[in-house]
């Protein structure tokens, strides 16, 4: 498949970067410019189309905002980024926003912050989880008071003082939690001080699920006689009949794919553990014609490539533009309900609990770490819950005399029967 001369895309990437560089930012914020520019290339990508408008921009945004995986600061940038992008496309400057304030860590504190990334970093924690926790362990080492020269000074005092006195995120308080925890495991502190971290109130969402009949209706969407349709069609099967993560999806190479035992064979993006699913005769089927004859002439190891030339690997964000994209062809009500491939892997995960397959098989399906995860999709199996309810018991006292008023002359009388025998 031929570049379309004609689109704008390349035009507005290198406008972009060169404004970026010239206005002298930050190679970091460089960096996360690009990166969700690379999504939205991957969104229109995904839809087929060639053309950045700022009717699409917008489009972006509010998908963009749906998805599981994207925190609600990366939305905030994103929004930024989208604004600048317009700017680019109507020819017009943008005047950037600069911040006195640099987070940096205290130098009697720096041979501490040190250890503990070297710490993360022999967990084989990703490069993002390392930047975060970066981030706020520098926060917390920072808000100590000046009088406490060495960490074994601090105190529980201490820390009341400076969670009480500055505001934290729920990432801020796990971070901090993991950093005192931390302290404590090496003998640097005397007690374990993580246990004085207030606990970030963050309540559980229910998953976002969709019936078999819904699942079958999306995946039907998909022209499966056209090179994107075939694409899409793949990515939605993976992602509904054998519940592979977006990243697993978009990092699926040829040596993963085990014809003759017909497994997919992985290391997980999310865990890093090895994960072995049996294909079905439909995933087999969706992955060879995709491969055969709709998958453009390259010669990436990576199986699901970009529609349009360049022909580069598709990312996790552009597997979620495939699967909203379909649910806007199939005409399916999401009524507050996700609409990426995590809500396939969900409701694929739901019909193995509701079926009554055991947690410990769920739990392998998915590849989940923690065998009680699969006990997270029973809350919408109203089925199994209903035979753990319990009956309602009969009102009393002050309660039902409010429910009841005639019962407060029936206790009357009662009483005083009782006291006349």
């Amino acid at each position: 498949m031929k570049r379309n001369l004609s689109s704008n895309i390349s035009r507005l990437r290198s406008e972009l970067e060169r404004r970026l560089i010239v206005m002298r930012y930050s190679k970091v914020a460089t960096s996360k410019y690009m990166q969700i520019f690379s999504w939205v290339e991957d969104y229109l990508d995904g839809y087929g189309e060639v053309n950045y408008t700022k009717v699409l921009g917008q489009r972006f945004l509010v998908e963009y905002s749906l998805q599981e995986n994207h925190s609600p600061n990366l939305f905030l940038q994103a929004r930024t980024i989208i604004r600048r992008i317009d700017k680019v496309l109507e020819n017009k400057q943008f005047a950037p926003r600069f911040s006195d304030f640099k987070m940096e860590c205290p130098t009697r504190f720096i041979y501490l912050l040190d250890k503990y990334l070297e710490s993360l970093v022999k967990l084989s924690r990703s490069k993002s989880t390392l930047t975060t926790r970066k981030r706020y362990a520098i926060k917390l080492l920072k808000h100590l008071p000046e009088t406490i020269t060495t960490i074994e000074k601090l105190s529980a005092t201490d820390l009341y003082d400076i969670f009480t006195k500055y505001e934290w995120c729920a990432v801020a308080l796990i971070t901090a939690k993991n950093v005192l925890s931390f302290l404590f495991e090496n003998g640097i502190t005397k007690t374990n001080l993580s246990v004085c971290v207030p606990r970030p109130i963050r309540p559980r969402a229910l998953p976002s699920i969709y019936s078999y009949d819904e699942v079958a209706q999306l995946i039907s969407s998909a022209e499966r006689t056209t090179s994107l349709g075939k694409r899409d069609y793949a990515i939605l099967i993976l992602a509904a009949y054998i519940g592979l993560r977006s990243c697993d999806i978009a990092g699926l190479t040829f040596k993963d794919i085990n014809y003759t035992e017909k497994t997919i064979e992985i290391v997980q993006v999310k865990t890093a553990r090895p994960l072995t699913l049996v294909m079905n005769s439909e995933v087999e089927e969706a992955l060879t014609d995709y491969i055969q004859n709709g998958r453009p002439q390259s010669s990436s190891d990576k199986i699901f490539l970009r529609y349009r030339a360049p022909f580069s690997p598709i990312t996790a964000a552009a597997c979620f533009s495939v699967t909203n994209k379909h649910f806007n062809l199939a005409g399916i009500a999401a009524q507050g309900r996700r609409r990426g491939a995590h809500a396939l892997r969900a409701s694929y995960a739901t019909a193995l609990v509701t079926k009554g397959v055991p947690y410990a098989v769920v739990q392998e399906a998915l590849g989940h770490e923690d065998p009680e995860s699969a006990k997270y999709y029973v809350r919408v199996d109203v089925r199994r819950l209903r035979m753990c309810a319990l009956n309602v018991p009969n009102p009393t006292g002050a309660f039902a005399v409010m429910i009841e008023p005639n019962i407060h002359q029936t206790l009357s009388s009662s009483i005083t029967e009782g006291a006349l025998l």
